[in-house]
């Protein structure tokens, strides 16, 4: 008999839960990729864990059986690798990226500057990964861009900085000769997003009398976004750093005057945390201070 910690935090998720939907966000994956985890523990333990029924889901009497054998063994699985990072002769702090950012360069600059015994490592986790990846230990902090921010279960978020939004568009649209634009006047675009449509909320503001935003969920990252919008399939949103960061031959960025500001987050889980990665933390909130005064 072989299953990982993932399938059992999977299986304490629906345990806490007892809904396959508020599990799987609460855990950061699609409520598919949450049943086949479900699935195929159940397999290999060879009993049903859960009754599953239009009145909703249940634990059955095997599940109930695992679920204190099931804590006990993430837990000791987090202390393992906690004590394993603290034992470490060179610390390491693996930081998730959603986009970058000249905010973020600077404090990856003062990071090294005040905090030199630590091992950095970045990991660009595009618009789609960064709480999965936190959610299974895959990185230990994220950076994340939005409008907004909600109180996620099970983790932390730090507000850094805030900026001003630019429409990404081909020097060759229509509004490319623009100093500014309006959200009524982009209204009626077509949006270059993410695939999976999980980046839908970032594109809600441009939303107008009640119709949502027209998407083409193509691109992956936000370097195939640019790629299309230079090729003139459709526009983009970004921070005013993506000017500086992602400057891209065929692509104009144009203040929108009216658009919300996102905010740049710090996410981590939330619990004890190493001690080079609690510097960290503090380092990123004075810095985000700074960026914000």
């Amino acid at each position: 008999m072989d299953f990982t910690i993932h399938q059992l935090r999977c299986f304490l998720a629906v345990a806490r839960e007892l809904h396959f939907g508020r599990a799987a966000a609460r855990l950061h994956l699609s409520p598919s990729a949450l049943s086949e985890q479900v699935a195929a523990l159940e397999r290999r333990v060879s009993r049903p864990l859960f009754d599953r029924s239009p009145r909703g889901v249940e634990l059955t009497d095997h599940g109930r059986e695992l679920l204190p054998l099931a804590r006990r063994a993430v837990e000791s699985m987090d202390e393992a690798v906690e004590w394993g990072r603290g034992e470490a002769a060179e610390p390491c702090v693996r930081i998730g990226l959603m986009v970058a950012s000249t905010e973020f360069r600077a404090i990856m600059a003062d990071a090294a500057r005040h905090i030199p015994e630590v091992r950095w490592q970045v990991r660009h986790l595009g618009f789609t990964g960064c709480h999965e990846a936190l959610a299974r230990g895959e990185v230990d902090c994220a950076f994340v861009v939005g409008t907004e921010e909600g109180p996620l279960p099970g983790f932390e978020s730090l507000p850094l900085w805030e900026e001003d939004c630019l429409l990404v568009l081909s020097t060759q649209h229509r509004l490319a000769g623009r100093d500014s634009v309006t959200l009524a006047e982009i209204a009626d675009e077509t949006f270059v997003a993410v695939e999976g449509g999980t980046h839908a909320r970032w594109f809600a503001s441009v939303a107008a009398e009640g119709r949502a935003p027209h998407l083409l969920p193509v691109a992956r990252n936000f370097e195939e976004i640019l790629e299309m919008c230079a090729a003139g399939q459709g526009v983009n949103i970004a921070g005013r750093s993506a000017e500086t960061t992602y400057a891209h031959p065929g692509v104009r960025f144009v203040p929108i005057v009216d658009a919300p500001r996102v905010t740049t987050y710090l996410s981590v889980r939330q619990g004890r945390r190493p001690v080079a990665l609690e510097r960290f933390v503090r380092l990123c909130a004075l810095d985000g201070t700074e960026a914000q005064a």
